[in-house]
């Protein structure tokens, strides 16, 4: 019995963690820059131009997330964060992409946090319906 309850219970939570309805994307940048390359540019401008086609109706409230990142390694890592930040935010307004509540924030990694923290991390979080809801 106790080995169907466990069964029971993984598969109600695959099934609760099975959609994630935000849409993620980073924009990475070379040690010790804040000037986002062209080739960042254009993915994130693809990944904009999807965005606006999937949620080219939606009228409920999304909420974007923008959060600039820095190494500690990186010079001035705490300001190199901030104007990442900026730079992020500021072609993501120049794409017309700011939609609903903005909300940004800015952080350091320490050595072995990640992978690579010289990024812009953008989450897109509409509200029902998206991929994960019936909009009902």
């Amino acid at each position: 019995m106790r080995k169907l309850y466990v069964i029971i219970s993984a598969l109600i939570s695959g099934h609760v963690f099975a959609c994630m309805p935000g849409e993620d994307f980073d924009i990475y940048f070379p040690p010790n820059s804040a000037v986002i390359p062209a080739d960042e540019v254009l993915r994130l401008a693809n990944w904009v131009i999807d965005q606006k086609i999937t949620y080219a109706n939606h009228k409920t409230r999304e909420t974007t997330l923008v959060s600039g990142h820095a190494e500690e390694r990186e010079q001035n890592a705490t300001q190199l964060a901030q104007a990442r930040l900026i730079a992020g935010k500021a072609v993501l307004d120049q794409f017309g992409f700011l939609r609903g509540t903005v909300k940004t924030s800015s952080r350091v990694y320490s050595k072995n946090d990640v992978e690579n923290g010289r990024r812009v991390e953008i989450s897109f979080e509409p509200g029902c319906p998206n991929k994960c809801c019936t909009g009902q």
